[in-house]
């Protein structure tokens, strides 16, 4: 069975018809100054300008693993748990995620944000709930996320206003007709992907902030990426090891086109990145199987790469054992959910659009990483260090105190 890329059917003239014709799953970009007097959080929703149009230049971050904030993590994140606090945790899994309640982010100190660096980097993704965050202004999410590196400007997503760093997703309040929309043509809309993975220095920590969602569904799912290398014979492990991947946004700047929407970089990547992948700072190896984003295994005849492709996809994403669901649970939960893309794919999930809810609104703010690579010198254990042995803060953190 051919790999199809994502979004590569937009070559077929009937499909790219109907794309021209369709809007952002119910946003119509020249609707967006009406739809700003609708939202609770206008600010984080900028219109299309075409004066951007190839304003901006892609970001290296050479130095990004050396520099990486988890080097400076305590390994007790006694920073960010800090003792006799009334922090409550609850692991998602025993493997990776954790929910937690009682923790300011915009109160963090230097150290703090360096515990939660390595905390991601340990358990993956991170759930907070009851943030100020979302009322802090573009200004500080922006000064938030420039602690940790590199922001991202996406070249053709949606973003805040006058704040190209803010990338921000959106879903109009409404009913049924939204479901009937969405799936006219598609049975599921995940899209598997790992943030940015076809730039040459890829996202390292993500941000999501919540600014409305429905009071149930709309949730993201994520998918470890440590344990599917883990779960490989050691045979396939070692000739995954030896594989380099194309990621490339071609596609999705292919729709953009369609959509006639502005591009604020102009520019097609097709960049070579190692299938196996090791983290600078815990050292442990995971797949980099950014589904979304990979077009082909570089060097190898069109079905040879079909066929691994084809069995990374069913692999990674078709094991629950190996994923969690991070809820955000409405508007009044102000919820922040961070994760690690250097080891976590991640979904948006469309569970809701068959039933009258608000808008879904978020923006986030994409950390550049290092240039991934493979550290031959180093073996992976079969076991990931993951934080739920980790960090103690007077509370239960299997299962948590509620």
């Amino acid at each position: 069975m051919s790999y199809k890329p994502s979004f590569s059917d937009l070559f077929d003239p009937l499909v790219a018809e109907k794309v021209k014709k369709s809007d952002f799953g119910g946003l119509k970009p020249e609707n967006i100054e009406e739809i700003k007097k609708t939202i609770k959080y206008p600010e984080y929703f900028g219109t299309l300008d075409f004066n951007e149009q190839g304003k901006y230049s892609n970001v290296k971050n050479v130095d990004g693993a050396k520099n990486d904030k988890g080097h400076l993590g305590d390994a007790s994140f006694k920073n960010l748990f800090p003792q006799n606090s009334k922090v409550k945790t609850f692991d998602l899994s025993p493997n990776f995620g954790t929910e937690i309640d009682g923790i300011q982010l915009s109160e963090l100190s230097d150290e703090g944000k360096n515990d939660l660096a390595l905390f991601l980097e340990t358990r993956g993704l991170a759930v907070f709930r009851n943030q100020d965050f979302r009322d802090k202004g573009a200004d500080f999410a922006k000064q938030f996320g420039e602690y940790f590196g590199p922001l991202h400007i996406h070249p053709t997503s949606f973003s805040a206003e006058n704040h190209p760093e803010l990338l921000v997703t959106f879903r109009p309040e409404g009913g049924e007709e939204r479901y009937a929309a969405q799936f006219a043509g598609a049975t599921n809309t995940a899209n598997w992907h790992s943030d940015i993975s076809f730039e040459e220095y890829p996202a390292s920590f993500s941000f999501f902030v919540a600014l409305e969602a429905p009071p149930s569904g709309g949730d993201t799912v994520f998918i470890d990426l440590r344990e599917a290398y883990n779960r490989l014979s050691p045979q396939l492990q070692q000739f995954f090891e030896t594989l380099t991947v194309i990621h490339t946004n071609y596609y999705i700047n292919e729709f953009a086109k369609l959509k006639n929407v502005p591009a604020r970089i102009k520019a097609d990547y097709f960049t070579e990145h190692p299938l196996v992948r090791t983290h600078p700072v815990t050292g442990e190896k995971a797949l980099f199987f950014s589904r979304g984003f990979i077009q082909r295994v570089k060097g190898l005849k069109p079905t040879e790469s079909d066929a691994i492709l084809n069995f990374l996809e069913s692999h990674v994403t078709n094991n629950p054992e190996i994923q969690v669901r991070a809820t955000h649970k409405g508007t009044d939960a102000r919820t922040v959910i961070a994760w690690d893309n250097r080891f976590l794919l991640h979904s948006a999930i469309a569970d809701f659009l068959q039933h009258k809810t608000s808008a879904r609104h978020h923006y986030r703010i994409t950390v550049l990483g290092e240039k991934p690579y493979l550290d031959t010198e180093k073996t992976s254990s079969n076991g990931h260090s993951n934080g739920s042995n980790g960090h103690s803060n007077g509370n239960s953190s299997n299962g948590g105190s509620t």
